[in-house]
């Protein structure tokens, strides 16, 4: 999360929305919707359409059509599938039948089927309205959908990037990770920038247009894979090849906020299940948690991903626990400035697992004016989201020579806190709600030791004494 003017800082606006107005999860039991479907394959007819479905499914229906304005429902966690939207009359039915179909045999996984997402005209949904659907003895789930934002706060730039010689990236050869794959879920990005061009394997951004009009997904992808030795602006921490997925609607006017699209983002995230992606980029975060979304975090963990979370840049605006960062077994990412001492912004909790650089971070921006950029191509920034690239580029290097599953992506981000540089900052603790186990550091994960070295107050005693001799 950069924490920009653009992004209204903590403090400096309105509080962001918990919620995305006018949508709900819900999910039906898979097996009331299997049995649904069985019966609606006979059905021809609008009539034999509402005959087949019970009324333990029908009755929430009907609320959600009579009640909220039924807009449309289509299933999530399936990657592909052009849902059409719910229509008045027997078309809306069909509509309902089809995505619940849907959801139940195109889901991915067991434990993902039957989800859907609910679109109503009525924006302002209170608890007794979630009450009345979950009443259903045939409706497992119903949670108003989770909003998320950005966490923003030889190649001849290389010089400017503290952060590379911060987790001591110039300190051991790395190894080629042109076989690793890494998705990056965020506002876009420019995938025709000559520091990125080479990297990027797949963009996808269905329903908007290409171009990054933020710039902040075109940043986290520099710091995480920017071609090295190119003569091009930057170096990346990974050469990995990236999955880049436009989650934020494009603005409707000049001006207007991007809006956090909760169906791509769960396709997003249900294409990495059983493909070659093995480590996802998430700088983006929001106040409240989701049993849907903690659903999908669980079976990406189980299939081996590893998930680089931002922890959020509203410390000094009551410091929330933020999700995805607050699901278990994500790498919740802190952000320390040149000092090592934690940012001002950087979010704090049980559930931080590390730091990494986050302030004043140079990376690529997109070549057209980005409005949370000052420049075109290159822009230093400050965000926890700029400190969370650090470690999944880090992820993609420890997690090479490993076939994906759930041991090794587990034993990738333990590696990864196992080795963490201890900071004075720390008072000789292994863990601080601060600082997690340290700062991230790319030499000591890449090597053979079994924990991270300390930057102890007798070294930099020793090394004032030191100067004041030579003086």
């Amino acid at each position: 999360m950069a924490p920009t003017q653009a992004m209204r800082v903590a403090g400096d606006g309105p509080r962001r929305r918990k919620h995305v107005p006018g949508q709900l999860i819900v999910r039906l039991k898979p097996s009331a919707v299997r049995q649904i479907v069985a019966m609606s394959l006979q059905a021809t007819t609008p009539r034999a359409l509402m005959a087949a479905m019970p009324d333990e499914v029908r009755g929430p229906i009907d609320f959600l059509h009579d009640k909220l304005g039924l807009q449309s429902m289509k299933p999530l966690f399936v990657v592909d599938g052009g849902d059409a939207p719910a229509r008045p009359q027997a078309m809306a039915l069909a509509a309902v039948h089809r995505a619940m179909a849907r959801s139940a045999t195109a889901a991915p996984r067991e434990a993902l089927a039957g989800f859907q997402i609910v679109q109503v005209k009525d924006r302002k949904m209170d608890e007794g309205v979630l009450k009345r659907l979950r009443a259903s003895r045939a409706v497992d789930l119903v949670e108003p959908v989770p909003n998320r934002w950005l966490s923003a706060a030889a190649d001849p730039m290389k010089i400017r990037q503290w952060g590379l010689r911060a987790i001591r990236w110039f300190d051991r050869p790395r190894p080629g990770a042109g076989r690793v794959h890494v998705a990056v879920l965020d506002s876009g990005v420019d995938a025709r920038h000559p520091d990125l061009a080479e990297t990027i394997e797949e963009y996808r951004h269905d329903g908007n247009v290409a171009r990054d009009f933020l710039g902040h997904g075109t940043h986290v992808s520099g710091t995480i894979a920017a071609v090295v030795n190119n003569s091009a602006g930057i170096a990346g921490v990974a050469n990995c090849r990236l999955h880049c997925w436009k989650v934020f609607d494009d603005p409707k006017r000049p001006g207007d906020d991007e809006n956090f699209n909760f169906e791509f983002y769960s396709k997003a995230l249900a294409a990495a299940l059983d493909s070659s992606i093995k480590v996802i980029n998430l700088s983006i975060g929001g106040e409240d948690h989701s049993k849907a979304e903690a659903t999908i975090f669980a079976e990406l963990i189980d299939a081996g991903v590893v998930i680089s979370t931002a922890m959020g840049n509203e410390f000094e605006d009551g410091n929330p626990k933020e999700y995805p960062a607050g699901y278990a077994d994500t790498i919740g990412v802190g952000a320390v400035d040149e000092s090592h001492r934690r940012a001002s912004f950087s979010n704090t909790g049980k559930h931080i697992k590390l730091v990494a650089p986050g302030v004043n971070i140079l990376s690529t921006v997109p070549r057209v004016k980005a409005s949370f950029a000052d420049h075109t191509s290159y822009d230093s920034w400050p965000g926890t989201s700029m400190a969370t690239p650090h470690v999944t580029g880090a992820a993609a290097l420890v997690y090479i020579n490993r076939p994906k599953s759930r041991a090794a992506g587990l034993a990738v981000a333990r590696r990864l806190i196992a080795t963490a540089t201890k900071l004075p900052a720390m008072r000789g603790r292994d863990f601080t709600q601060e600082y997690g186990a340290g700062l991230l550091d790319v030499a000591a994960a890449l090597g053979r030791a079994k924990t991270g070295r300390k930057i102890g107050r007798k070294t930099g005693k020793k090394t004032a004494k030191a100067r004041k001799g030579r003086k």
